[in-house]
C-alpha cells in the first residue's frame, strides 16, 4: 500500500514548533520574521527527514498562479539547431535557472491557428509569456487584448513591454570599423523577412554611414535582402562594382559567406571583409569572425524580470533597449 504523504503538522510535531511556524520557515520568510536560526534549521531538517515539500499546487490555487513562466515559439524559431534562435531560446533556459523560475515552452506548429495558440498560453498554466521576436505575428494582438502577461524578448519596436538590442548601434560600431581598416566600398545582407521595422533601422543606420564615412553616392545599391544563406555570396560576387567589405545582419550569413570565399578561393580580408552580428558559437570554420557583440544573455535576464514584474503588478519600464559592442576577429 501506498504511505500516507507526510503533512506540515508532522513536521511541526517532530520539530517542536507550530503548523503555522513551518510554513513561515519553508517559505523562505524565518529570517526576516526573526524566528531563530536553531529553529530554522531545525524544522528544515525535520522537513527534510520525513520528505515533506509544501504542496506547490494548493499554493497556486490559494494566489492564482502557478509560479511557471511561458515561452512561445513559433515553428521556424526552433527546427534549426543551430543560429540565432537556439541560442536566444538557450539564453532564456540559462536565465530561467540563475532565476530559479520554471519554464514551460510551447512549440506551436505549422499553421498553428492564433486562436489556438492563443489557447495554449492563457490556459492557466503560466502566469506570463515571453516571444522572441514577434514581429507582425497575430498572437501579439490577442494577448494584448486578454491583459494577459507578456514581454517580448528581441523586438525593440514591439508593442508589447519588450527588451531587444541596439541593432543601428551595430551596424554604425561595424562600419566605422570597417573604415579604420581600410575598406571603400561596404554592403549591407539582410533577411527578407516580415521584421520590417528591425530591418529598416537597420538598413537606414546603413545607408547615413555609408554617406556619411565612405561617400558612397547611391548606397542602396549596396543592400542585398536574402531568403536564405545561399543567395549571400553569389550576390556579392554579381555586384559591379564588388564590394570589398560586408555587414549582416547575422553571423549565420557572414559564416556562410566566409564558407563560400573559402571554396571559391576567394582571400579574407584581403579581397573580401566580413562582418556578422551576435557573436554565435558556430562550428565549420577555424576563422574569427568580427561580429558584432549583442548581449543575448543579459538581455533574456531581464526579460524574465520584466515578466515577473508585469506579472506580479510591481513598476517596470515599457522597452529596455541594450547596447552593443564588437568582437574584432581575423575576417577583418
Amino acid at each position: 500500500m501506498r504511505s500516507r504523504r507526510p503533512t506540515r503538522t508532522d513536521v511541526a510535531l517532530r520539530a517542536g514548533v507550530a503548523a503555522s511556524t513551518v510554513t513561515l520557515i519553508l517559505s523562505d520568510k524565518g529570517t526576516e520574521l526573526r524566528i531563530p536560526e536553531s529553529t530554522q534549521k531545525r524544522v528544515k531538517e525535520a522537513a527534510r527527514s520525513l520528505g515533506y515539500y509544501p504542496n506547490k499546487h494548493i499554493k497556486s490555487v490559494l494566489t492564482g498562479r502557478s509560479g511557471i513562466l511561458g515561452l512561445y515559439l513559433r515553428w521556424d524559431q526552433y527546427h534549426k539547431p543551430t543560429g540565432y534562435w537556439p541560442t536566444v531560446f538557450n539564453c532564456i533556459q540559462k536565465a530561467a535557472a540563475e532565476a530559479d523560475i520554471q519554464l514551460l515552452t510551447h512549440n506551436a506548429l505549422v499553421n498553428s491557428s492564433t486562436e489556438e495558440i492563443f489557447a495554449r498560453q492563457a490556459g492557466g498554466l503560466v502566469d506570463g509569456v515571453m516571444i522572441i521576436n514577434s514581429g507582425s505575428d497575430p498572437i501579439v494582438g490577442r494577448i494584448m487584448e486578454a491583459k494577459l502577461p507578456a514581454v517580448e524578448v528581441g523586438d525593440p519596436f514591439s508593442t508589447l513591454p519588450f527588451v531587444g538590442v541596439d541593432a543601428a548601434q551595430g551596424i554604425r560600431l561595424a562600419m566605422e570599423h570597417a573604415k579604420a581598416r581600410g575598406f571603400k566600398r561596404p554592403a549591407m545582407i539582410d533577411w527578407d523577412s516580415t521584421y520590417k521595422e528591425n530591418v529598416h533601422a537597420r538598413v537606414t543606420e546603413f545607408l547615413a554611414v555609408a554617406t556619411e564615412l565612405f561617400g558612397v553616392a547611391h548606397p542602396g545599391a549596396f543592400v542585398y535582402e536574402v531568403q536564405s544563406v545561399r543567395e549571400a555570396f553569389p550576390r556579392v560576387m554579381a555586384s559591379n562594382p564588388r564590394p570589398d567589405c560586408v555587414i549582416c545582419a547575422g553571423d549565420e550569413l557572414a559564416i556562410e559567406i566566409l564558407l563560400d570565399a573559402e571554396i571559391h578561393g576567394v582571400a579574407v580580408p584581403r579581397e573580401l571583409g566580413i562582418i556578422g552580428a551576435d557573436k554565435l558559437d558556430i562550428l565549420g570554420t577555424r576563422r574569427v569572425l568580427t561580429s558584432v557583440d549583442t548581449p543575448l544573455h543579459r538581455m533574456a535576464q531581464l526579460a524574465i524580470k520584466k515578466l515577473q514584474d508585469v506579472v506580479e503588478g510591481r513598476p517596470y519600464d515599457h522597452g529596455t533597449v541594450l547596447p552593443v559592442g564588437l568582437r574584432i576577429g581575423d575576417t577583418t
